[in-house]
């Protein structure tokens, strides 16, 4: 999906400023403009293009928000300031119950990608920074302004998109302390959602999953466990996803204690039949070099594609466990 597939259709913004006490509920809907829609687009665009958003399914029976979303009609000038009216009073109770939630302007847009309407609901926390200021004699000060947007380079850290079309959702939140308990308000308290893990972490949770086994088995020599990050990578490139049963009967299949630990471990995070995708390629980024470290603080980078091919890279056991490792077909050097 790129930016420009995205066409706002609709939006709404109400205030949350709980600092002041003030719910500023909006009785109307935004006026559309070329600058407006493009710093909406930009926002969800980083959401949807993001490995940091969890997937969601709504309690069905427990949420007000699905319940208003089954009967919403996205044409419905009137329903759409309903519901978004309705989203904002609960999230703003919230906060009056923490005092730690930060103040902010809630906007409920609508946006179409191919044929599909989404709703997003993007809770734009307040900032603060300088502006100047100009007195009557001509005098420049820098102020402090305390309530200021985010800008269109940053991305925002709570949010929710959902597909109206199948009702599943995306969000992205922080956890903050209500009635004296940290909790992640915006799955357990706003939209009542069973929250997956991110697309991020699930990968990060992998990769540590497999050097650690790695690592605690004595009889792996260290050009095996260079070729457990080479086969996780390779499972990308040629899959598009992780489907962490199949890395694990590659990398572990003939280990038996060393898989049953990996099962283990995956499934504390009930993760080990998952299959998952990655939308930003910087997730994945840190695969396609092997890093080595040597005990003398050298540290040599190794493009995967260069050690994959197996002519170049050399890694040889050496008795007594030392090691050397032998780079061949050099044709040039330069210092960096």
């Amino acid at each position: 999906m790129e930016r420009d597939d995205i066409i706002i259709r609709k939006g709404i913004v109400h205030i949350l400023d709980f600092f002041k006490g003030y719910l500023g509920l909006s009785s109307s809907l935004l006026e559309h403009g070329p600058e407006l829609n493009d710093y909406i687009r930009g926002h969800i665009y980083k959401l949807m293009s993001s490995d940091d958003m969890k997937k969601c399914r709504f309690n069905e029976e427990n949420s007000p928000v699905y319940s208003m979303l089954e009967t919403f009609d996205e044409d419905s000038d009137e329903d759409f300031i309903a519901v978004s009216s309705k989203v904002a009073e609960i999230i703003f109770d919230v906060m009056c119950d923490s005092g730690e939630i930060p103040s902010a302007d809630f906007v409920m847009a609508s946006f179409q990608v191919e044929s599909t309407i989404h709703l997003a609901f993007l809770k734009m926390n307040y900032k603060e920074n300088f502006i100047h200021r100009q007195s009557e004699e001509n005098q420049n000060d820098l102020v402090l302004q305390r309530i200021t947007l985010p800008s269109d380079s940053s991305r925002l850290s709570e949010a929710v998109i959902v597909n109206l079309k199948t009702m599943e959702v995306r969000m992205i939140e922080k956890k903050y302390e209500v009635r004296g308990e940290k909790v992640n308000y915006l799955s357990e308290q706003v939209f009542y959602c069973h929250t997956d893990l991110p697309s991020k972490k699930k990968l990060n949770i992998l990769t540590k999953a497999i050097q650690d086994i790695n690592n605690k088995f004595d009889q792996v020599d260290f050009e095996t466990k260079m070729d457990a990050k080479s086969i996780l990578q390779q499972e990308f490139v040629e899959k598009q996803e992780f489907n962490v049963e199949e890395i694990g009967d590659r990398i572990f299949g003939n280990h038996p204690a060393m898989k049953q630990e990996y099962d283990e471990v995956l499934e504390r995070y009930d993760m080990q039949f998952d299959k998952f995708k990655v939308a930003n390629e910087n997730t994945v980024k840190k695969l396609e070099k092997q890093i080595i470290v040597t005990d003398r603080g050298i540290e040599i980078k190794i493009p995967m594609e260069e050690y994959n091919t197996k002519t170049n890279v050399e890694v040889i056991e050496e008795p007594g466990g030392r090691k050397t490792i032998v780079i061949k077909n050099i044709e040039n050097l330069m210092l960096k």
